[in-house]
């Protein structure tokens, strides 16, 4: 009876490591098929495009200051129609799906991509939406959540930027310790390092602190820099926030640095661009944040 039993388990074993080894296989397959089908891609295509995939946030009924950005975004489109393409997504599938049939219909690969979405303090971690998709540091790496993700990187180069207009999505501080809760790391470099991994060749873009949208957001201008003006900001966990005003993160996977970088801005045609000087380094900025950061006070944010 034992040595049955044996031999039952031994055959259990063998044949579920025999499936697990054809499921590999066939993994490796697809990805080498699809690495196949993006080199040849890239020997035909003409040109380079940008690209803005906006998301908005579902369970608002009224966003007006989204509507707003993605208004600016289609009409800067409009007058770059063949340079600067607008997706307003539904989902990373629903993203890639669009981005594939204009690459394909146009021969050209991405030079400039930027995910906008909304970033939330209260998560206590890092992340980026693409339509209902949320990205962060712990689902960053799972092949079944990303392979959208990975499929838009098929269209991209060494020569390709990724931004994520999401707030604190490249945040690295902790979120300060409540009454009822420890300090929390937000992760942020580990989510651009994932992200880094699935766009190999990119250089990826995220913010510290607050991601704003402010008239001249595409106009190299410091649109994004800034901060918001609602009372539930001024609230003494936001400390770490108010003194990241304006920095900004850089990855790359091939030159295996992440570094600190100038406040980053788009221009009318959807180009990320590193700003010569940083917004902190105005005398202005600099003093509207000190002031600020002393008037913090606690319980003012319910998370």
């Amino acid at each position: 009876m034992k040595l049955i039993i044996f031999f039952t388990v031994s055959l259990l074993i063998a044949t579920t490591i025999k499936c697990q080894s054809f499921k590999n296989s066939i993994v490796n397959i697809d990805q080498n098929e699809s690495k196949k089908e993006a080199e040849q891609f890239s020997k035909t295509t003409t040109g380079r495009i940008n690209v803005f995939i906006f998301t908005r946030e579902r369970h608002k009924k009224i966003d007006l200051l989204a509507f707003y950005t993605l208004l600016r975004a289609r009409v800067k489109s409009l007058f770059h129609h063949k340079e600067f393409y607008v997706i307003n997504a539904r989902s990373s599938k629903d993203a890639a799906s669009k981005v594939e049939r204009i690459v394909h219909k146009r021969r050209k690969l991405i030079e400039n991509l930027w995910f906008d979405s909304h970033g939330h303090f209260g998560n206590r971690y890092s992340s980026f939406r693409v339509g209902t998709d949320q990205f962060y540091y712990k689902n960053i790496h799972d092949t079944s959540t990303i392979k959208y993700l990975q499929t838009l990187a098929r269209y991209c180069d060494d020569k390709t930027k990724v931004g994520l207009d999401s707030c604190y999505a490249g945040a690295d501080f902790y979120f300060p310790a409540t009454d009822s809760t420890p300090a929390t790391r937000m992760n942020g470099d580990s989510l651009m390092m994932g992200l880094g991994n699935i766009f190999e060749k990119s250089s990826i873009y995220a913010s510290e602190s607050w991601v704003m949208a402010k008239p001249g957001i595409f106009t190299n201008k410091f649109g994004f820099a800034g901060y918001p003006l609602q009372k539930r900001f001024k609230d003494s966990v936001y400390a770490p926030v108010w003194q990241r005003i304006g920095k900004w993160r850089e990855y790359s996977k091939a030159k295996g640095e992440l570094k600190s970088i100038a406040t980053v801005a788009l221009d009318r045609r959807g180009n990320i661009h590193i700003r010569y000087r940083d917004y902190n380094n105005f005398y202005k900025s600099r003093n509207s944040i000190a002031k600020a950061l002393k008037k913090l006070k606690p319980a003012l944010a319910k998370f």
